[in-house]
């Protein structure tokens, strides 16, 4: 059995595994009809059907008989809570392992040849956060496999777009600081992801994501409207009262075919049998439905999944004449009324994709491939006090950090600060990112993503209490940022994961169906600018009431004898340093050194700093010796 890193296409509609063979791309579709695997579950007792066959009986079973189905197990992981099925409490993460094993399944199946799915790079829409991103790590470790980096899926279509051109290297250049969109409208969710190729890396711009306009969305509108025309031809007052157990999912499930046929057909007649408790005519639905019908019932949603184009565009500061072609996947693309609405925007830079239901999950087959690690696109910054009164943004993990495998977290910061103001007993660490990637100014655009405060000493001097601020960032892209007084001994944690990715492309040269060099796809393969339009934005409400005080300084010409150099040494590490070598004038301290010394060193006697001295009070050696005003 060949072991391999594969891509995966977890889909709220369909799921996919792909692999590179040789110097191909190969999706593992259902060997019946040539399609991705549906991501449906069925709880027949104590059997559990997946994929196609569980499909199958959702498309063709009796609304009476109806039940026991999951339809998208992906949109749970976004619920607090269980799923309810057929009277079990179903931990969400179990459904979707049901899912991924299904997957592995069927590759392990394969024939001639069969393969152990056991690693993946797996794709996430853009606006799964990090407890998904956890969930999803779990359902897939119950399921056996292991993901190794997760990566977005609109970016995943680009580089599966990429990778699919004749010559590769002409298409980089001709793409070298241009702006592409990926729109990925899918069942569940629309993704926007604005990208730039730049320097060998392509960078997310900016991402955009919406839960709320997804291709479900549009199968419940059409139901409605069923439900509608079905009770009005027969005279129905409430057909709620009337529908069997299991009659709505059955017809939902007949909405999405609908919604699929009218996309290439002009009318289409729903069926549903058994779907009222009656003996009459009504008992069977039997409703036929026009494109211009669904379009009309489904305007606004399409209004405002087209409209997210517009303020993608509006955030990164782009007009749509600065977008040099749109990619455009997922099922909800098909549907005339969303195509025509992308033609309107961007005319001919809208490709025709042939792979555009497999795309995502052969990009993520690439990157494993290639052994692409995610990078940081943007830096994180922290909002440090200055003399300007508003604060100035100080970046303390640089773009273009590598983002950490499976199992594997990295350290990309570990600064520290003093606090100018304390009188309050609080510092206030607001981090952010710039709007827009590659050389940032001062006065460009930012965006808050975490506020954490640290208990520090208010008795303290202005720019004595030192304080420290680590940045971890785990295999599920969450950042742990550590707080930490060295004054009281106190530490804070705070987490954020809204950040934005670049992915670094191969060094060596590539070409459609050519290698890139060693078999990167192996277990270890991964294992080892827009101009900104908008204004300047208002002050942050939170003022900073932190800052650096900086370590570096010219050395004078004699550093024995020389004080100028000295005096800006903090005063704990003057009193450790000096000795007779350095020469008696080290002593000259100046009143800031001593404050520093006097907070910071241990007092000799009872073995505690001035701030534990006054806040817990003397002890029996400080009365003794009278070591309760400074150490």
């Amino acid at each position: 059995m060949s072991k391999q890193l594969f891509g995966i296409d977890f889909g709220t509609t369909n799921s996919l595994a792909a692999l590179v063979v040789g110097d191909e791309v190969r999706s593992l579709v259902n060997e019946e009809d040539n399609r991705p695997h549906p991501s449906v579950v069925w709880y027949r007792g104590t059997d559990v059907i997946v994929g196609r066959e569980a499909r199958k009986h959702l498309d063709t079973m009796q609304a009476a008989v109806a039940q026991g189905f999951v339809r998208s197990p992906k949109m749970a992981l976004r619920r607090d809570g269980p799923l309810h099925v057929e009277g079990q409490e179903l931990d969400p993460t179990d459904v979707v392992a049901v899912v991924l094993r299904y997957l592995r399944e069927n590759a392990a199946a394969r024939k001639p040849r069969r393969f152990d799915l056991s690693q993946a790079v797996m794709t996430i829409p853009v606006d799964f956060g990090g407890p998904q991103r956890q969930a999803l790590r779990k359902a897939a470790r119950k399921a056996g496999i292991a993901v190794i980096q997760f990566v977005h899926e609109p970016a995943a279509a680009l580089y599966a777009y990429l990778r699919s051109q004749r010559d590769v290297q002409r298409v980089l250049a001709e793409l070298e600081n241009r702006n592409v969109l990926v729109f990925d409208w899918g069942g569940g969710t629309l993704d926007l992801n604005l990208c730039r190729i730049a320097g060998g890396t392509l960078y997310q711009i900016s991402t955009r994501g919406n839960n709320e306009v997804g291709g479900d969305r549009f199968d419940e509108r059409l139901r409605n409207l069923i439900r509608d025309k079905h009770a009005k031809q027969y005279a129905i007052q409430d057909v709620f009262a009337l529908e069997q157990p299991g009659a709505s999912a059955a017809l939902l499930t007949q909405c999405e075919l609908a919604k699929i046929e009218l996309s290439s057909k002009s009318t289409h007649t729903v069926l549903v049998r058994d779907y009222l408790r009656s003996a009459g005519a009504e008992r069977n639905l039997a409703v036929s439905l026009s494109r211009t019908e669904l379009e009309a019932t489904t305007q606004d949603i399409i209004d405002r999944g087209l409209a997210e184009i517009d303020a993608i565009l509006e955030q990164s500061g782009l007009d749509r004449r600065d977008v040099d072609r749109c990619l455009a996947t997922g099922g909800m693309v098909n549907m005339p009324a969303v195509w025509d609405g992308l033609i309107e925007r961007f005319g001919g830079r809208v490709p025709k994709l042939p792979n555009g239901d497999r795309i995502i999950a052969e990009g993520a087959a690439w990157i494993a491939h290639d052994g692409l690690r995610l990078t940081l696109a943007k830096p994180i910054e922290v909002l440090v006090a200055d003399g300007s009164g508003r604060g100035t943004y100080l970046p303390i993990a640089m773009a273009g950090v590598k983002m950490p495998v499976e199992n594997n977290s990295i350290t990309i910061a570990n600064h520290r600060f003093f606090c100018v103001d304390p009188r309050d007993g609080t510092a206030v660490f607001e981090f952010a990112k710039p709007r827009k990637t590659g050389l940032v100014q001062p006065s460009d655009d930012r965006e808050t993503i975490c506020v954490g405060s640290l208990a520090i000493d208010p008795e303290a001097r202005p720019l004595v209490e030192r304080l420290e601020c680590e940045l971890q960032i785990d295999h599920d892209y969450i950042v742990h940022a550590t707080l930490r007084s060295l004054g009281r001994h106190e530490a804070t944690q705070v987490e954020f994961h809204q950040l934005e990715f670049g992915l670094a492309l191969p060094a060596q040269s590539v070409s459609a169906g050519g290698d890139t060099g060693p078999a990167k796809g192996e277990t270890d393969a991964l294992q080892n600018e827009p101009t900104n339009r908008n204004s300047l934005s208002p002050p942050s409400e939170l003022q900073s009431n932190i800052t650096l005080r900086s370590n570096l300084t010219p050395k004078g010409e004699d550093w024995r004898v020389d004080m100028r150099d000295w005096h800006l040494v903090p005063g704990d590490l003057v009193e450790k340093w000096r000795t007779d070598f350095l020469g008696p004038r080290v002593d000259e301290m100046s009143a800031m050194q001593m404050q520093e010394r006097n907070y910071y060193l241990p007092c000799s006697r009872c073995g505690r700093t001035l701030y534990f001295i006054r806040t817990e009070g003397p002890n029996d050696i400080c009365r003794r010796f009278g070591c309760s005003e400074v150490p």
